[in-house]
């Protein structure tokens, strides 16, 4: 466990001297940071993590000889006791999960404050995992989309069951859903009287309380 008295040490590895340099000179201003060392290629890490055995590895993206995601899952494997953290300019949910999968605990666009930066490396360090601030809202809507897909296909509902629902929940009639899908009124009563046998409920308002409880609308 690092010791809190101690600065935590930090090995930056980007192939641009100028963000090495912006972010030497941030995080030199802070007396509980420390920087062991710099690389600007990946088949270099892994040995400069040896000499230097930081706390905390900021790792970019694209390097030459190795991606910054690649690189993460050798220095995960090799050292597991360091702190990663991808700061890159990409922000693309298949880096994101990549870099989580590959041992990252936090995933940074260049773009945050100076501020978030330092709280990442702090927090990391105390073993939490950060997605950047840009990022968090999308990755929880995908989560949230993914846990309905999963309620749906439990509970036996389709997509159309659930646009079905949603107007059933907003009080549109039979007959006008009817007309919006260019079906008869019967066939909407029979697919609503499906939507309840699935949903376990006997009236509208039922529906709609059921179907806000399990995340469906």
């Amino acid at each position: 466990m690092h010791n809190p008295t101690t600065p935590i040490r930090i090995l930056i590895v980007d192939d641009h001297p100028v963000v090495r340099q912006g972010l030497r000179s941030l995080l030199s201003n802070h007396a509980d940071l420390f920087i062991v060392g710099e690389a600007d290629h990946a088949r270099v890490v892994p040995d400069l993590v040896r000499h230097t055995m930081p706390d905390v590895v900021l790792l970019d993206i694209r390097l030459p000889g190795m991606n910054g995601i690649e690189l993460a899952k050798l220095l995960h494997q090799e050292f597991p006791q360091i702190h990663l953290i991808v700061l890159t300019n990409y922000d693309d949910d298949v880096y994101l999960i990549g870099a989580m999968e590959a041992g990252a605990q936090a995933y940074l666009l260049k773009s945050v404050s100076d501020d978030t930066l330092v709280m990442t490396i702090h927090a990391v360090q105390r073993g939490e995992r950060l997605i950047s601030p840009e990022m968090l809202s999308r990755v929880l809507d995908q989560f949230a989309q993914l846990r309905q897909n999963q309620v749906q296909q439990e509970i036996g509902l389709t997509d159309l069951d659930i646009q079905i629902l949603r107007r059933l929940a907003d009080g549109v009639s039979n007959d006008e859903i009817g007309r919006e899908l260019g079906w008869s009124t019967a066939s909407i009563k029979r697919k609503v009287q499906h939507i309840f046998d699935q949903l376990g409920v006997t009236t509208r308002p039922q529906a709609a309380a059921e179907a806000v409880r399990r995340h469906l609308i």
